[in-house]
């Protein structure tokens, strides 16, 4: 009966306690994980957010210098493509969700803890709330400035002005992103059950491999902009 009792007091995790109180909320969350409401919260932030970034992104025809009709149809062919981004940016991000709590399920198992998918899942969806958070910052003030819309405000390439690849990888030292990766490590240690020193070897790597994706992303950028420059 006192188990009974017990279980009935245990409170959801909450999305904005994770931001002052995050061990209490992986200590509830290891009793009682908590997905689909702060997955809705999480995804119109994310998705608001890239709107925003959306709306501020240059064509690559300029439609002020495009006559009548042809406006017209360039205009609708950006609000099409503002729709369809988003579509994906949901897809993308409910992929992107799945992909790393299976991640963080391999770490606690590699580290010999013990857990669940719907709980790593859970750890995933809060600790994205974090860097949701960051896209709608950014989104926000790049959609009423004139803040190019390829830098991240939030990270180091919006301080130190670079070419690419350099410029994607300033962009991988993110405040928002960092601050995730931290309450990821925390949540690995609460949730999972795994050592302090597991959790962050897991959280290093997977850092170390987002900047080498960056660097190749940034490679890769800058290789068809000069393939196109020269045609």
């Amino acid at each position: 009966m006192e188990t009974h009792l017990e279980t009935e007091k245990v409170k959801n995790p909450s999305l904005f306690g994770l931001i002052t109180h995050p061990g209490e909320q992986f200590e509830r969350m290891r009793e009682k994980p908590a997905v689909w409401f702060p997955l809705v919260i999480v995804l119109l932030l994310s998705v608001t957010g890239a709107y925003m970034l959306s709306e501020k992104t240059v064509l690559s025809t300029d439609l002020s210098e495009m006559p009548g009709d042809d406006e017209t149809f360039e205009a609708t062919m950006k609000r099409i493509g503002i729709i369809g981004g988003i579509i994906g940016g949901i897809i993308g991000f409910v992929i992107a969700l799945l992909i790393s709590a299976l991640i963080y399920w391999l770490i606690v198992k590699i580290g010999r803890g013990t857990t669940n998918f719907v709980h790593m899942f859970s750890l995933s969806v809060f600790t994205y709330f974090i860097a949701a958070i960051g896209q709608f910052i950014g989104g926000l003030v790049i959609y009423y400035s004139n803040i190019d819309p390829t830098i991240a405000i939030t990270s180091l390439s919006s301080i130190i002005p670079a070419d690419e690849p350099l410029k994607s990888v300033l962009g991988v030292f993110d405040i928002f992103t960092i601050w995730s990766l931290a309450l990821v490590a925390l949540g690995l240690q609460k949730v999972g059950g795994i050592s302090k020193k597991a959790a962050w070897t897991g959280v290093i790597i997977l850092f170390v491999i987002s900047i080498l994706l960056a660097l190749t992303g940034g490679i890769a950028r800058n290789f068809f902009d000069t393939f196109e420059g020269a045609m």
